[in-house]
């Protein structure tokens, strides 16, 4: 069911609609900054996490979804070709939408989805690729390093969905703005020492020092590969391409070794790559000692991939199988061990031999 809602999404049925306008104070009902994160967070049985796209945010492929959210007594349910689950629905902090003191909104900084905050210190990206909407309507800048403190600051202490850990994410610098970020990186470290934080982001010569982070407290790194097909990765996205392979898998390599294990994870982008291609990616990964996550393409309509179909459910079935195996077999898993932060990703609670857990508090769900 999770692979078929990411594949094929839901629609809301009019009582569901109307029960979560009310629960959620007629908040916007998904977290929809990046194509991944579009859909509504459900927890469905068995702790099993999902974005699921909605027609109002995913009109570019999704037109008649066969799954619907429905309302089943004071709750939900999700149902649509003989497949159904109980259904709770994460609901949006109460500072998304809302402004700061000066009167900018929070989201210009920071974006709740699951248990986690997402901090963007760059505005737009200094790359473009073809699948990612940030560079597509952002103009490149950077952004106010007291007012980002103050908004994660905001988001950790929400009185709806507090975040329990940080994620520091993309765009990617300009190089000018490499020692900037090395500042958000420190300050962030250093304002908050008693919450997980995580950085995710390119590989850039001189930016990530992989010893000093350790010692300021990072509790984990991304590095994205994102597409390993050579040929689709310069298609697709060219200016990761010319970084070269090599430069990502010897940093992984390098990072895992200075972290520890379960510490370094590289997501691949599933669905714009033979399935053969998603896998040579994940071993890989896993021959450098890191945590593969997979992560299924979403179509976004303002990029010039709008027009692409999302990979079919069988194909995400056949990938996390495949690659669940590969994981086991190298003594590792897939990642992100934290169930909230696996609900747009191809991860299951079975993916970790001791299954995922929740490493905070559970979220607020209704």
């Amino acid at each position: 069911l999770k692979f078929r809602l990411l594949a094929e999404g839901l629609s809301i049925s009019p009582s569901a609609m109307s029960l979560l306008l009310e629960l959620n104070d007629n908040r916007q009902l998904t977290p929809a900054d990046f194509a991944s994160t579009s859909g509504v967070i459900l927890r469905l049985a068995d702790d099993v996490w999902v974005n699921a796209p909605i027609p109002q945010y995913n009109a570019n492929f999704l037109q008649a979804p066969p799954f619907a959210l429905d309302r089943a007594g004071d709750g939900f349910v999700v149902h649509g070709d003989s497949l159904e689950s109980p259904a709770e629905f994460w609901l949006t902090p109460a500072y998304h939408g809302a402004r700061n003191p000066d009167g900018r909104p929070y989201n210009n900084y920071v974006f709740t989805h699951g248990d986690r905050v997402r901090l963007s210190p760059i505005q737009g990206c200094a790359m473009r690729c073809q699948f990612c909407n940030v560079p597509y309507e952002d103009h490149y800048a950077t952004k106010s390093v007291d007012e980002m403190m103050d908004a994660v600051g905001r988001a950790l202490a929400d009185p709806i969905q507090p975040a329990q850990h940080i994620l520091i994410s993309g765009g990617t610098p300009t190089r000018r703005d490499i020692p900037y970020l090395q500042a958000v990186y420190e300050r962030t470290l250093g304002e908050f020492p008693l919450v997980d934080i995580d950085i995710m982001m390119v590989p850039l010569d001189g930016l990530l020092d992989v010893q000093r982070l350790r010692t300021l407290g990072v509790h984990e790194l991304s590095i994205n590969i994102e597409l390993y097909d050579r040929a689709r990765a310069n298609a697709i996205m060219r200016q990761k391409y010319l970084q070269g392979l090599d430069h990502y898998l010897d940093f992984i390599g390098k990072a895992s070794a200075i972290l520890g294990p379960g510490r370094v994870r590289a997501m691949l982008m599933v669905g714009l790559e033979s399935i053969e291609g998603t896998l040579a990616g994940v071993r890989a990964i896993l021959e450098r000692g890191g945590i593969p996550v997979l992560s299924p393409f979403r179509p976004d309509p303002a990029t010039p991939l709008r027009d692409l179909p999302p990979p079919s459910a069988k194909h995400l079935e056949e990938v996390y199988l495949r690659a669940n195996d590969m994981a086991r077999d190298a003594g590792m898993y897939l990642g992100p061990t934290c169930l909230a932060c696996t609900h747009n990703t191809i991860t299951l609670s079975g993916s970790h031999p001791d299954g995922l857990s929740y490493h905070h508090r559970v979220p607020t769900m209704v």
